[in-house]
């Protein structure tokens, strides 16, 4: 067991499996769809969510943990004996790290590690310190503050319809987009998201032309392991693209997992990500 306590927003999506073994805590955020404000793990599912998108035409909405949420769950976490280190979901995308930053000034012995990324990339980055001989929380924190800058994610969408009714892209946008047949890559900048490469077509098609792409800059990256996560229902389309990424890659480890609910009613479904270390310079 370690000295300290890692704690995370819940949008680090890493199976329940890994949580347990490494004694990881996620903290919920909020998804509301109509008069209902449910958590968004680990009982919400993908299926739930997007059935309630096409049943009503509207979009789920999503809201942080809020500060007093975090200083309850720091409280009770410190109350074990150790301290705290806590991975926050991208303070580009979401108000997660200022809230558990104005908590942790509160309770004490808490650090926020801004994670820059969500899903993959956060899990890698907490995986990463696990994985070294750190006990110190703070030696850990400034760890994963460097290492978070060697995540490489992006993922690709088939629709921009979820996007648009977000808020996130015009009509427009949207409209010629589908047109178009468009298939926008979202690429993690920075801790901001951005667009990438726009693929054009049949959207299976694109999925593994999107993967050809991430492959081809396989130099710089390292390939022992490997970060897929995804709001594809097909199981029989998902196994072929696992069974792709390892070939391509050859990577000793494959982790795969569907995105929580808090990602899934911004991205909408058949959306297929990929994260990878960057090599050390």
């Amino acid at each position: 067991m370690k000295s300290y306590i890692i704690s995370a927003d819940s949008t680090l999506d890493m199976p329940e499996a890994l949580l347990q073994q490494y004694d990881i805590r996620p903290i919920a955020s909020y998804v509301t769809m109509g008069e209902k404000t449910v958590d968004d793990w680990p009982d919400l599912t993908q299926k739930e969510l997007l059935d309630y998108v096409q049943q009503s035409g509207q979009l789920a909405k999503t809201s942080a943990a809020n500060p007093d949420d975090y200083e309850k769950w720091f409280r009770k976490l410190t109350a074990e004996g150790r301290p705290v280190i806590h991975v926050a979901k991208s303070s580009g995308v979401s108000s997660c790290y200022q809230n558990a930053c104005m908590a942790a000034q509160e309770v004490g012995n808490v650090w926020v590690v801004d994670s820059k990324s969500l899903a993959g990339g956060t899990s890698l980055t907490i995986l990463a310190a696990l994985h070294s001989d750190l006990e110190d929380p703070a030696a850990v924190a400034a760890f994963m503050e460097a290492y978070r800058e060697r995540i490489v994610g992006s993922f690709i969408i088939e629709t921009l319809e979820f996007l648009y009714k977000g808020g996130r892209c015009s009509a427009l946008a949207a409209f010629g987009a589908n047109i178009m047949k468009l298939r926008p890559e979202i690429v993690f900048d920075n801790g901001i998201m951005r667009v990438g490469k726009k693929y054009r077509g049949v959207y299976r098609k694109c999925v593994y032309q999107f993967v050809d792409d991430q492959i081809a800059r396989l130099d710089a990256l390292e390939t022992d392991l490997v970060y897929m996560n995804h709001t594809i229902a097909d199981s029989a389309f998902l196994e072929e693209l696992k069974a792709y990424v390892r070939e391509k890659t050859g990577c000793r480890q494959l982790i795969e997992y569907p995105a929580c609910s808090a990602i899934s009613t911004h991205c909408g479904p058949n959306t297929f990500g990929l994260f990878f270390v960057r090599k050390q310079q």
